[in-house]
């Protein structure tokens, strides 16, 4: 009926027979509509002149406007659902203005620093012994504190919960626990704490199934009396698995949904809308700068978990390439019986996997876990055909719907086809690659690893881990001698040394074929050296440490 930016004359009582409701009401209306821009409504002077009107937005305009308007004042829900019924090329828009309006560090009005920025809505696991993706990971280091931490650029453990530990002999450790510390439900952190949640985490990993027993020796000193001499002892305690947990709620049910730590911040809120993370005013260690963290949960993909860095605000700043440590890789499952077990058919298939084709865009080729590695190795392929009687069956990992190594394993299987070897793709849960039963129904299994700051012991993790598919792929002989090389990583406290037998173990991986390493995975930031914000910087895990930003101004 009306076409945008054409001026059309018109009456009250015909937008009145038109809206079908009182001349009185299409007053309001055009006086609003009017006002708030979306039309403009010039009174004709002169005698039979009638009114004129212009549309100055479409529909679909409209509903865009509408749907901003509802994010401006948080209601997220409703703008969201605006969103669904919106066309592909209106969500897109919506989605470009969404990311940068939100995606900020402002100032509220009781003069808090809060940032601000939309995730895709997704499951985080917030239970330190189950966290398993970078954003778990990240959630977990805010939210709680271990007994140390690890430097990753003195390469050192420093002091956290406890002030001091010391050892005289590599199997007793004794740690000294700061005095004062308060969880944020208002208890005080004691070493029962400290044993009921390493206990808990003792049967699932395998690092820590060495502790013969844990003993409290007083409120505010917990010993640890280990089986045989480990030297790396400490930094297992670094991890954020390892992470204190209140004893009288570490079995609640309600603990996923709203742990309680002791670190820098709180959680305060967390449902369908957002998640809120509140500075513990508390906290025994620094306070830091930012007060408040918002999360705002999106029903589209967006990359925006390193908010503010993603595109450069202006010319000042400059794109910065971080490649990732830690790599996607295809395991070979040697303990599936036949197949694999022929190492003369895993060489033919790992010579023809060329893990150039597995990169995306600003991603390396990979020759190790660790990128200091790769590169150095020329690619060695052979094309040629295999005769081969039955179908390989290829496990792509999932850590959750949507985030898994599908796209990856459709590219082997397409590698397979070309030197004739049929296979077969399934995605397959995390947690069910770790029973025995479920590996064994897979040939190949497509993942991958990220390492933590503390990169031996993400090393020495992912070789034992039973969630990761890599020691439990082996065979008897190729397991004893990463167990061998393990033991003599924990009896040196030469960083060296120790990192000289985990080469062993890698080179012997790929010597036998059971390992091929595909890619490393790169962000893509902006830096500016004169920027007012400080220590907007990625850690391990591709995220800003919300605890070291702070403001020049």
């Amino acid at each position: 009926m009306f076409t945008i930016h054409k001026t059309y004359e018109t009456t009250i009582k015909d937008l009145a027979e038109i809206l079908d409701c009182s001349e009185r009401h299409v007053k309001t209306v055009v006086r609003y509509l009017d006002n708030e821009g979306y039309i403009t409504w010039s009174i004709q002077r002169g005698r039979g002149k009638k009114p004129s009107i212009v549309l100055n937005y479409s529909l679909d305009e409209l509903e865009l406007e509408e749907a901003k308007q509802y994010i401006r004042k948080g209601q997220y829900k409703e703008g969201f659902a605006m969103l669904e019924k919106m066309e592909g090329r209106i969500q897109l828009q919506f989605q470009e203005w969404m990311t940068s309006y939100i995606a900020s560090i402002n100032k509220s009005e009781e003069d808090l620093d809060i940032l601000r920025y939309p995730f895709y809505e997704t499951r985080l696991v917030m239970d330190p012994l189950h966290a398993i993706s970078r954003h778990d990971a990240h959630m977990v280091k805010q939210i709680f504190d271990r007994l140390v931490d690890f430097d990753a650029e003195t390469r050192q453990v420093v002091p956290q919960i406890a002030h001091h530990f010391e050892s005289e002999d590599g199997k007793t450790w004794t740690f000294y626990l700061r005095k004062g510390v308060l969880f944020h439900h208002g208890k005080e952190l004691t070493s029962e704490d400290v044993k009921a949640s390493l206990t808990r985490m003792m049967p699932i990993e395998a690092p820590l199934q060495t502790i013969d027993q844990i003993l409290c020796q007083s409120k505010y000193v917990v010993e640890f009396q280990l089986q045989e001499i480990n030297y790396l002892f400490p930094r297992y305690l670094a991890s954020l698995k390892a992470s204190i947990i209140p004893m009288d709620i570490i079995d609640s049910s309600n603990f996923q949904d709203f742990p309680i730590g002791c670190g820098p911040y709180q959680l305060v809120r967390h449902d369908d809308e957002m998640i809120i993370l509140e500075v513990f005013k508390d906290y025994y260690g620094y306070r830091p700068w930012l007060d408040h963290i918002e999360i705002i949960k999106t029903p589209f993909p967006s990359d925006v978990s390193v908010p503010i860095l993603l595109s450069p605000p202006d010319a000042s700043w400059k794109a910065v390439e971080r490649i990732e440590e830690g790599a996607d890789f295809i395991m070979f499952n040697c303990r599936k019986s036949g197949l694999l077990q022929n190492e003369g058919l895993r060489e033919k298939i790992y010579r023809m996997i060329r893990p150039e084709e597995f990169c995306l865009p600003g991603e390396r080729v990979a020759d190790s876990f660790l990128t200091e590695r790769s590169g150095k190795r020329p690619p060695s392929h052979d094309f040629s055909k295999v005769t081969f009687a039955g179908e390989i069956k290829i496990a792509a990992q999932q850590i959750r719907e949507g985030v898994n190594h599908l796209r990856e394993a459709e590219i082997l299987k397409q590698q397979l086809n070309q030197i004739g070897i049929q296979a077969k793709v399934e995605a397959v849960d995390v947690n069910d690659l770790k029973e025995r039963q479920v590996l064994e129904r897979y040939d190949l299994i497509v993942s991958g690893v990220a390492l933590g700051e503390d990169r031996l012991l993400s090393l020495i993790a992912t070789l034992t881990s039973k969630r990761i598919p890599i020691f439990n792929c082996l065979e008897p002989d190729m397991q004893q001698f990463i167990l061998e090389q393990l033991e003599n990583i924990k009896g040196t406290d030469d960083d060296v040394e120790r990192m000289m037998y985990y080469k062993k173990i890698e080179d012997y991986l790929t010597d036998h074929h059971v390992i091929r390493f595909l890619t490393h995975r790169s962000h893509i930031v902006y830096e500016s050296n004169d920027h007012l914000f400080v220590n907007m910087t990625l850690d391990s895990n591709g995220r800003i440490d919300y605890r070291k930003v702070w403001k020049r101004g």
